[in-house]
C-alpha cells in the first residue's frame, strides 16, 4: 500500500499536462480559425475589386471602341467625299465571295464565275477559272461602240488640259489571261484580273482605267483564245540569234537617232509607255517623269482650283463642328472646268437643289452674267439649259465632272443635219 499515493500523484501531475496541452491546443486552432476567416474575407474583397476593375476596363474598352468606330466612320466619310469630288465612287468587294465560302461542295454546278459573276478566290483551286470568250469579246465590242474612235476629248496635264485623240487600248485574249497596253501579262486566276472582267461583263468600262479614260476609251481586241501565254517567267534570249542568210540583233543593242540632233525632253517621253498596269492600277509613266524634268523644260502652271461657297457646304461645315457623330447626310460633288481649261470649280451641292442654283452660283463665283456662258457634258453629249432641273433628275448626282463654253447659236432650219457635237473638242 505504501507505493500507491506516489502514483496517484505521479498521474494527477500527467493529468494536469495533458489538460494544459488541449488548452494550448484549442487556443491555437480559435486563432487559425479567426485566420482562415480574416484571410477568406480578404479574398473576397480582392474578388470584387478585380470584378469592379473588369467592369470598369470592359466600359472604358467598349467607350474606345465607340469612340474608334465614330472617327472610322468620320474617315470613311471623308474619303467618299474625296472620291466623290474626282467623280468617284467606292463599291467594294461583293458579299457573295465571303459567303460562298461556307458552302459545301455540291454547288459545284454553278462554278461557272463567267455566268453567275463569282470569281475565283485564292486558294480554292489551283486552276484557272473558264472563261465565255464569246460573251467577252460582244460586250467589249458593246463597250467600243459607245465612244468614237478618233474624237477629241479634253484630257488633263501639268498646267492645264489638252485635246487629244482618243487611240484605242490594245487588249490580247488568251487562254489563260490578257496583255493590256504593253503587259505585263494578267492571268486570270488573278483577282484584279477578275475585277477587270468582271466590270466588262456588267457592261461598264474597268474601273481600273477612270483615272485615264474617265469618258471611256474604244477596245482593239486580238482573239488569241487558242494559245496559252507562257507563265515561266523566262526573258528573251540573252545571246545572238541566227537564221538563214542573215544576223539578228541582240535585244540590247541600243538603237541610234538616225538624225544625229540631240534628244529633246518631248522625245524623251515620247519613247517612253504612256502608262503600265500593275497589280490592277494603271500606273502613269510621262506624268511623274514629266514633272521631274519641269526645272529644265518649264511647263505652263497647273490647273487653279476654286471651292464655291454654297448651302450645302455651310451646312456640312456646322455639322462637322457642332454634332460630327451624325451620319453624313447626301450630297452631290460637281467638278466643272472653265471654258479655257485652266480653272476647275468644285461645288457641293445637294441632290434636290437644280441647275439654275448651279449657274447662279457660279455666275457669282466668276462675277460674270448667267447668259455668258453654258453648262455641258461630254459623256452622254449634254446640254444643261433647264434651269428647274434637278440634279438627281438631271443624272448629276452624286457626282459629276461638266465643262463650261460660250452659249452656241442654233442651227437654222435650213439645215436638219443634227447640230455641233457638245464634246470638248467645240469648247471655246
Amino acid at each position: 500500500m505504501s507505493p500507491l499515493p506516489g502514483k496517484l500523484r505521479e498521474m494527477e501531475n500527467q493529468l494536469k499536462v495533458l489538460n494544459n496541452e488541449l488548452l494550448a491546443k484549442d487556443q491555437k486552432i480559435l486563432a487559425l480559425e479567426e485566420l482562415v476567416q480574416t484571410l477568406q474575407e480578404q479574398q473576397q474583397q480582392q474578388e470584387q475589386q478585380q470584378q469592379h476593375q473588369g467592369d470598369s476596363a470592359s466600359l472604358k474598352r467598349q467607350e474606345e471602341l465607340e469612340t474608334q468606330c465614330i472617327q472610322l466612320q468620320r474617315q470613311v466619310g471623308e474619303m467618299e467625299r474625296f472620291l466623290s469630288d474626282y467623280g468617284l465612287q467606292w463599291v467594294g468587294e461583293p458579299m457573295d465571295q465571303e459567303d460562298s465560302e461556307g458552302k459545301e461542295g455540291g454547288e459545284s454546278d454553278e462554278r461557272d464565275w463567267m455566268t453567275a459573276k463569282k470569281f475565283w478566290k485564292p486558294g480554292d483551286s489551283v486552276v484557272p477559272p473558264e472563261v465565255d470568250f464569246d460573251r467577252l469579246l460582244a460586250s467589249l465590242q458593246d463597250l467600243s461602240e459607245l465612244v468614237v474612235e478618233g474624237e477629241s476629248q479634253v484630257t488633263p496635264v501639268p498646267g492645264g488640259a489638252q485635246l487629244r485623240t482618243l487611240e484605242p487600248i490594245p487588249l490580247k485574249l488568251y487562254r489563260n489571261g490578257i496583255i493590256m497596253f504593253d503587259g505585263p501579262f494578267r492571268p486570270f486566276y488573278d483577282p484584279t484580273t477578275q475585277r477587270c472582267l468582271r466590270d466588262i461583263l456588267d457592261g461598264f468600262f474597268p474601273s481600273e482605267l477612270q483615272r485615264l479614260y474617265p469618258d471611256g476609251v474604244p477596245f482593239k481586241v486580238s482573239d488569241l483564245r487558242n494559245q496559252i501565254f507562257p507563265e515561266d517567267g523566262l526573258g528573251p534570249f540573252p545571246g545572238e540569234g541566227r537564221v538563214v542568210g542573215r544576223k539578228m540583233r541582240k535585244a540590247t543593242d541600243r538603237v541610234e537617232d538616225p538624225t544625229g540632233s540631240r534628244m529633246t525632253a518631248e522625245k524623251f517621253l515620247n519613247r517612253l509607255p504612256k502608262c503600265v498596269i500593275r497589280q490592277g492600277e494603271v500606273i502613269d509613266i510621262r506624268g511623274p517623269i514629266r514633272d521631274t524634268l519641269q526645272n529644265c523644260c518649264p511647263l505652263p502652271g497647273r490647273i487653279q482650283e476654286t471651292i464655291v461657297e454654297t448651302p450645302a457646304l455651310t451646312s456640312e461645315r456646322r455639322r462637322s463642328l457642332e454634332s460630327p457623330s451624325m451620319p453624313v447626310p447626301l450630297h452631290t460633288m460637281l467638278r466643272i472646268k472653265s471654258e479655257n481649261g485652266e480653272q476647275a470649280f468644285l461645288l457641293m451641292m445637294q441632290p434636290e437643289d437644280t441647275v439654275g442654283d448651279v449657274r447662279k452660283l457660279l455666275a457669282k463665283a466668276r462675277g460674270m452674267d448667267l447668259a455668258t456662258f453654258e453648262i455641258f457634258s461630254t459623256f452622254p453629249p449634254t446640254v444643261y439649259k433647264d434651269d428647274t432641273v434637278t440634279l438627281k433628275a438631271a443624272g448629276l448626282a452624286p457626282s459629276a465632272t461638266l465643262l463650261l463654253r460660250a452659249p452656241r447659236v442654233k442651227a437654222s432650219l435650213s439645215n436638219p443635219g443634227p447640230g455641233p457635237h457638245p464634246g470638248p473638242g467645240s469648247q471655246s
